[in-house]
Order: structure tokens, then sequence, then C-alpha cells
């Protein structure tokens, strides 16, 4: 599935736009820089716990963390590692063709306390992006 499949999944769902931003991958994708495997949205309370009530499955990760999955799309009610302020980012998020994206400087931010391999390169693929959006 590409990344323009995964966004129209994402639209279909009609979540109310001031209660989410797509995160991860997904403002690196939505921009073409890379491919995403899947959607990461963050979400509030309010609108985790509908969902959690709807159809979403619920999975719940090692150290207790959980989050709400629907067929390649992850909704999660906190973000890791933080601390991240979910609200806020929902509220600066970016509107992008119809969905809104937790802003760049900040998906570098956590690209960069994950500090992982295969961060390393979305890192500079954002860094070279901020410097140069028009390349």
């Amino acid at each position: 599935m590409n990344n323009h499949d995964l966004f129209q999944r994402v639209k279909a769902l009609k979540l109310p736009i001031s209660k989410y931003a797509l995160f991860g991958s997904a403002p690196l994708g939505i921009r073409g820089l890379r491919d995403c495997h899947d959607i990461d949205i963050i979400a509030t309370n309010d609108l985790w716990d509908e969902c959690k009530s709807g159809s979403w499955e619920i999975k719940t990760l090692p150290d207790g963390n959980q989050y709400l999955w629907n067929d390649g799309i992850e909704l999660w009610k906190n973000w890791k590692p933080g601390p991240w302020d979910i609200e806020a980012l929902i509220q600066e998020a970016e509107m992008i063709l119809g969905l809104p994206f937790v802003k760049l400087k900040q998906v570098l931010r956590w690209k960069k306390l994950l500090a992982r391999e295969k961060d390393f390169e979305d890192i500079a693929l954002i860094e070279k992006f901020l410097k140069y959006p028009e390349a």
C-alpha cells in the first residue's frame, strides 16, 4: 500500500480534525520524503476513548502502553519517548491535503530522542527539507 492509499484510509475514517494529528513517518510521507508502512495518529483522550469502544483493536506493548489498531492505522493517546503535550501538537498541526500533520520540527525532535539506526536517515531528510524546502 502506498502513501496516497494510507492517507485516503485516514480520510475515510472521518475523524474530527481538531482531535488528532498524524505523527511518525506520515509528515515525511505526505511531503514525498519517504514511504510510510503504516500511519501513526496521536489523538485526544476523548477521541481515543470513542475509538476504543468502536471497531478498533486494542494492542498492548511490553511496557503496558496501549494503542488502537485499524488495518495499518495506529491511534495513540500518548507518544514515547516523551513527554509530549498531545493537545498542543494537535492544535499546532499543519493542514496538508485535508489532514492535520505534526510539524516536521517536532518529528525531528522525536527522531533525535529515539536515535535508532533507521531514524538517522529520517533526521538527515528532515534537516535537508527544513533547510531547502523548495529543493
